[in-house]
């Protein structure tokens, strides 16, 4: 169980695990086909600038590597790929903890609010973040 600010994650959503940092697949992702995964450190703080430089480099490094397993998972997307901050609540954090969105994107997709988002399925989760898992034990 990974603690996400106020929610109990459960070890099927995360699909990577670091030294100082998790990715774990998104509830309520805004990317077409479901795709938008979440880079997360372990030690919770709520602000960027809380983070402590070791965690910033394992975090940068992690979504990078988590990066190439995205474009390699989803290649219609490997054109691009947002990374997203949402640095505190007036920045549109929902969740008290610091992380990183993936979200890959194509031209043609668009952003819509969360709460106009459908939750996804836990299988659904379960069986994206089990892909990832395989393909990172893949990518450096």
């Amino acid at each position: 169980m990974f603690r996400f600010g106020n929610l109990n994650i459960s070890e099927k959503e995360v699909f990577y695990e670091s030294e100082h940092t998790v990715g774990l697949v998104n509830l309520k992702p805004i990317s077409f086909g479901r795709r938008h995964v979440l880079v997360v450190p372990k030690r919770m703080t709520l602000r960027y600038s809380d983070l402590l430089e070791k965690e910033i480099i394992d975090l940068t490094l992690s979504a990078r590597r988590i990066s190439k397993a995205i474009s390699q998972l989803y290649p219609e997307t490997k054109e691009g790929l947002v990374w997203l901050f949402q640095d505190g609540i007036d920045a549109g954090q929902t969740v008290p903890h610091v992380h990183l969105h993936l979200i890959p994107k194509r031209f043609i997709d668009w952003c819509r609010d969360s709460q106009d988002r459908e939750n996804r399925s836990i299988l659904e989760m379960e069986n994206e973040a089990k892909l990832l898992r395989d393909l990172l034990n893949k990518v450096q």
